[in-house]
């Protein structure tokens, strides 16, 4: 992935090409072509990243209620 896209605005994409070392803007359907091209080389790196464990929500022990009249 030699392109990056840096900021979106309503003319077009503007994109960062890390082989040429330069920016420039590029219409919204050529922009559409690089991201459908993007995701399809993101989605194999995504499988191999690892999964973390989910971490689950617990409640604490509800505490019980001390009276200062000893009941």
């Amino acid at each position: 992935m030699s392109k990056e896209i840096i900021n979106k605005t309503a003319h077009g994409v503007m994109v960062w090409d890390t082989e040429e070392k330069r920016s420039y803007i590029l219409s919204n359907d050529e922009a559409a072509k690089l991201g459908k091209e993007q995701s399809k080389t993101e989605e194999p790196a995504a499988d191999k990243a690892e999964e973390k464990p989910k971490q689950t929500k617990t409640k604490p022990a509800a505490k019980k209620e001390e009276t200062t009249d000893g009941e």
